[in-house]
């Protein structure tokens, strides 16, 4: 069995790296297989395979960068840490001119690429260039991108643009190497700067990743990186009990008591900055009505949701930004009860009487059509949705779609109400706001338009003050709660099943990096000690008094 169908970067590892993944391959997936653990794979070379739901369709950080990203095979200027701030990353540290449209970034001086070549403000400012051309990040309002001494990049804004660093840690703008391009200026085998450096890509399938050796920080003990592409949790499931994984990502809160009957595999849970909500059309009836968006939010349980449907992993929402997570968050913001009796009312109130099992009005029934996608369990939580819909009147038709058909419809169509997920933070700032509800810059489709919002949106971004920042994002969180454009449900807690002979795995919050640099392994392995963790640990990631953090 052929399973190295792609290119190689490194062949002196094909044929250990080929060995290891023909085993994966042929494995069996049965629950009651016996599991080789990491441990006793520490003599050999340490290979560790992680399962997750997504397709690694392409090798260019401009289309799917947040995967290389997240195995910190590219590192960008600035990094998200672990209180959801910015943080250095290429860069050491960074400054902004008096009217804040000036950056200059100065980088650090100890970075190379993997095929050897040093870090320079050329190769920095050749990629940025490349970023911000793209349509991954044209809606930013940068100018230019120049170098401004012997270890300085300037970036120059039309505007005063306080989220730039944020911004700087998103995927698409990690640095690569002039080796990475082919003679038409793609990226067909990208070379960074991370702990991790590409190996190999069979498309659709899997990335391989190896150790760097020349890392400016301490080496990883992973000495092979595969990213495998398991799009069914179950699958993912017995992947990681068989052994066939040795971490299992994105699974549902149904997996966490399976994974805790079990000796050699345990859950790691924590809550992150992404939430399940609801976009309504608010240019089309019935949704164009404000009361009729609050009499749904009324009508849903979100704690019956949070505790039967998810396993009491959530936990409920009741704005944008989890307060456990981010400061962000508007703590003052007022919940949306849940009042059956309320959501009546505010349907009685636009008219919508009652006629036995559907409300009507002028002759028109209260049909709508709820449409999602297979991911973060929102089918079943749409589920309950229709379920608690229905009992105030509404007849809800459950459509279970693409996610890419459902963004084309919505986008080009009328519709009703989509149940949907995404980070609200996957760049560490609020600024992400925009993409929610900006009346011309958002990527989500409710057709909202507020003044006011945009107004607010537009000062927070050419602002530098924290304080007036918190401000403006604080009112615009309580104008969006009154609107109801979107309406939260759920903040989700990531479950990650992993192999219990591994150690040190710190997860981020804002899941822009696994950060598995920092692991170590078990009883066999040759560097499991406290010390040895300290080491691997990221600058500010959380200590912890155990193992693992559970809820």
């Amino acid at each position: 069995m052929n399973l190295r169908s792609g290119f190689s970067r490194r062949d002196a590892l094909k044929g250990a790296t080929a060995g290891v993944l023909g085993l994966a391959g042929c494995s069996g997936i049965s629950q009651d297989a016996a599991r080789t653990s990491t441990s006793e794979r520490a003599a050999q070379r340490r290979t560790f395979r992680v399962g997750t739901p997504w397709n690694p369709n392409s090798l260019d950080p401009l289309v799917k960068g947040w995967m290389l990203r997240k195995l910190n095979v590219i590192e960008p200027l600035t990094i998200a840490g672990y209180d959801a701030s910015v943080k250095p990353g290429l860069a050491a540290e960074w400054t902004a001119s008096d009217d804040k449209r000036r950056w200059s970034f100065t980088l650090r001086d100890d970075v190379s690429f993997h095929d050897g070549t040093p870090l320079t403000v050329d190769s920095v400012v050749t990629s940025l260039q490349r970023s911000f051309e793209s349509d991954s990040l044209s809606n930013l309002p940068v100018e230019s991108v120049t170098g401004g001494g012997e270890r300085v990049v300037e970036i120059e804004t039309s505007i005063p643009f306080a989220p730039l660093p944020a911004h700087l840690t998103r995927p698409p703008t990690s640095i690569v190497a002039e080796s990475s391009y082919d003679g038409d200026g793609n990226v067909t085998a990208p070379v960074g700067t991370g702990p991790f450096q590409f190996d190999s890509w069979e498309q659709g399938t899997r990335i391989t990743a190896v150790s760097n050796p020349s890392y400016r920080g301490r080496t990883p003990a992973i000495d092979t990186l595969v990213y495998e592409s398991v799009p069914d949790d179950q699958t993912r499931l017995l992947k990681l009990e068989s052994g066939e994984l040795d971490m299992a990502r994105a699974m549902s809160g149904s997996a966490v008591p399976p994974l805790q009957d079990r000796d050699d595999v345990e859950p790691v849970s924590y809550e992150v900055p992404r939430s399940r909500y609801l976009v309504y059309d608010t240019t089309s009836s019935p949704f164009d009505d404000r009361n009729v968006r609050r009499a749904v939010m009324h009508a849903i349980d979100q704690e019956k949701i949070v505790n039967s449907v998810l396993n009491g992993l959530g936990p409920a929402a009741v704005g944008p930004f989890p307060p456990e997570v981010t400061d962000w968050a508007n703590a003052g913001l007022e919940p949306y009860s849940y009042d059956p009796q309320r959501a009546k009312q505010l349907l009685a109130d636009s008219g919508w009487e009652d006629e036995e099992d559907v409300r009507g009005r002028d002759g028109e029934r209260l049909e709508i059509d709820l449409w999602t996608y297979d991911a973060r369990e929102l089918p079943i939580v749409s589920e309950a949705v229709q379920a608690q819909l229905s009992q105030v009147g509404f007849d809800v038709s459950l459509q279970v779609m693409d996610y890419a058909t459902i963004e084309e419809r919505a986008t080009g169509e009328a519709f009703d109400l989509v149940m949907w997920s995404n980070s609200l933070l996957w760049y560490p700032d609020p600024d992400r706001l925009t993409d929610f509800v900006h009346s011309e810059d958002a990527t989500m489709f409710s057709g909202y338009a507020n003044d006011r919002v945009d107004d607010l949106l537009a000062e927070a971004r050419q602002t530098t003050d924290t304080e007036e920042r918190k401000r403006r994002y604080d009112e615009v969180q309580s104008i969006v709660q009154r609107d109801v454009p979107i309406g939260w449900l759920t903040h989700l807690t990531n479950v990650v099943g992993i192999d219990a002979d591994v150690t040190g795995y710190e997860p981020l919050p804002t899941e822009t990096c696994y950060h598995l640099e920092t692991v170590d392994f078990g009883a066999d392995g040759a560097r499991t000690t406290e010390t040895t963790n300290a080491q691997h640990r990221p600058p500010d990631a959380p200590l912890r008094n155990g193992p693992r953090s559970r809820k």
